[in-house]
C-alpha cells in the first residue's frame, strides 16, 4: 500500500516538472546580469566547469550593486559566485549563489546575502536567498527538489513517523528514475547520473541500467561522454575486476609486463616527473615498499612522461627503488588511454591475481591498507 500510495504520488509529481528539451549543443556565450543585496564594490568569485575544466574568476558590484558577467560554455553548467571567509574557523572561500547558467542564454538574477528581512510580524529568516529567471535548467532542478521533499513529506505522513535513510535512498531512487525515463532528451537527466558516479562509492549498476534511456543527443555531451567513460573503466578496472595486461619499456628499454608481477600484491602508480603531487605522494610509496616488500609488495611505477632525462631524473632525486615502465608519450601514454586515465596521480591495488582491491590511495591510505592485508 505504501509503495503504491509513493508510486503514484511521484507520478502526480513529475507531471508537473516543466517540460524543457535541450537545443543541439555548441559553444556560446551566458551572461548573468544581476545586483546583489551587499556593500558596493565587493568581489566575489566565480567557479563553474566548461569541458570538465574548472574555470575560476572574479566579479565586482558597482555602485548600486549591480554585476555583470559573460563566459563560454558548450553545455548547462552550475555557476558558483564566492566571497571570503570571516569565519576563523574555516580557510578559502564561501559558496554564496549556486545556480544553472545555459549557452546563448541572459540570465537575469537577484541575490539577497542578508541573513533577515523584516516582515509584517517583524524579523523574520529569509529563506529565499536568490532570484533567477531565463535558465531553465534552474527550474527544472528546483521543481525536481521540490518533488522529492513532497514525496518524502507524504511518506512520513502515512507513516506517522521519520523514514529511514535506507527508505530515502530508495525514494530517490524511484524519483530519479522516474525523471530519466520520461526525460530521454533532458540534460538535466546526465547530470543526475553523472553525480551518482561521483559519491564516494560510486552506483554504477544504477548508471549503467538508465544511460541507453537518454538520447544519441544527451550521450553526445560532454557530461554524457565523461559519464560512458567512467562506466568503461570501471567495467575494465572497477573493484574486483582484473586489471588487462600491459605492456612498456622500462628504464634500461627492456619490456615489462604486468603480468610479470603476479603472486604479489602490486600497486600500479601513474605518475610524471612533472606532477607536483605525485612527487608528494613518493615519500609515502617509499615507506610502504620498505615495510612490506619482504611480504610479498611491490610497485610499478607508469610514468606519463615525454623527457627520458626528467624522468630518470625524478627517479633518482625521489630514490624509488622500484620498477619503472614509460612509453614517453607523456599524456598519450598507451597504457593510461586505455584505461581512461585523464589526470594523475592514479593508482591501482591489486591482489597476487591481480584483480584490483582499491583505486586512489593518497597518503597514509596505502600503508593502512597494507597492514590490514598483512594483518602488520
Amino acid at each position: 500500500m505504501k509503495r503504491k500510495i509513493c508510486s503514484m504520488l511521484l507520478t502526480t509529481v513529475l507531471v508537473l516538472f516543466v517540460q524543457v528539451e535541450t537545443r543541439a549543443q555548441s559553444a556560446g556565450k551566458f551572461t548573468v546580469n544581476g545586483v546583489i543585496d551587499t556593500v558596493p564594490h565587493a568581489t566575489y568569485f566565480i567557479t563553474y566547469f566548461q569541458k570538465g575544466k574548472v574555470k575560476y574568476d572574479t566579479v565586482s558590484l558597482d555602485a548600486q550593486r549591480r554585476l555583470r558577467y559573460t563566459g563560454t560554455i558548450t553545455e548547462p553548467t552550475i555557476f558558483n559566485l564566492m566571497i571570503k571567509t570571516v569565519n576563523p574557523l574555516f580557510m578559502g572561500n564561501s559558496y554564496v549563489y549556486t545556480f544553472w547558467v545555459e549557452p546563448g542564454k541572459i540570465i537575469s538574477f537577484t541575490g539577497k546575502t542578508g541573513w533577515l528581512l523584516k516582515g509584517a510580524r517583524g524579523l523574520v529568516t529569509n529563506s529565499k536567498k536568490f532570484d533567477i529567471r531565463n535558465s531553465d535548467t534552474e527550474v527544472i532542478e528546483r521543481a525536481y527538489r521540490e518533488s522529492y521533499g513532497a514525496a518524502l513529506r507524504t511518506l512520513e505522513q502515512n507513516t506517522g513517523k521519520s523514514v529511514s535513510s535506507l527508505v530515502r535512498a530508495r525514494l530517490v531512487d524511484s524519483i530519479e528514475t522516474n525523471f530519466i525515463v520520461q526525460h530521454p532528451n533532458n540534460y538535466y537527466s546526465i547530470y543526475l547520473l553523472n553525480n551518482r558516479l561521483r559519491y564516494s562509492e560510486p552506483d554504477y549498476p544504477f548508471v549503467e541500467k538508465l544511460i541507453n534511456r537518454l538520447s544519441a543527443k544527451i550521450k553526445n555531451t560532454y557530461l554524457g561522454k565523461e559519464t560512458v567513460q567512467r562506466i568503461k573503466v570501471n567495467n575494465l578496472v572497477g573493484i574486483g575486476k582484473t586489471m588487462p595486461d600491459f605492456v612498456q619499456p622500462d628504464t634500461l628499454s627492456k619490456p615489462v609486463k604486468l603480468s610479470d608481477f603476479r603472486g604479489k600484491y602490486l600497486f600500479v602508480d601513474f605518475w610524471a616527473s612533472w606532477c607536483g603531487p605525485c612527487r608528494k605522494e613518493n615519500p609515502h610509496l617509499i615507506a610502504a615498499h620498505k615495510q612490506f616488500a619482504a611480504k610479498g609488495f611491490d610497485i610499478l611505477g607508469v610514468s606519463l612522461d615525454e623527457s627520458k632525462a626528467l624522468w630518470l631524473k625524478a627517479i633518482q632525486d625521489d630514490q624509488l627503488t622500484w620498477t619503472q615502465v614509460s612509453d614517453l608519450k607523456g599524456l598519450n601514454n598507451s597504457v593510461a588511454k586505455s584505461l581512461f586515465i585523464r589526470a594523475i596521480p592514479d593508482n591501482f591495488l591489486l591482489d597476487p591475481n591481480g584483480v584490483v582491491i582499491a583505486r586512489g590511495l593518497r597518503g597514509q591510505e596505502l600503508l593502512k591498507k597494507l597492514k590490514s592485508i598483512f594483518k602488520d
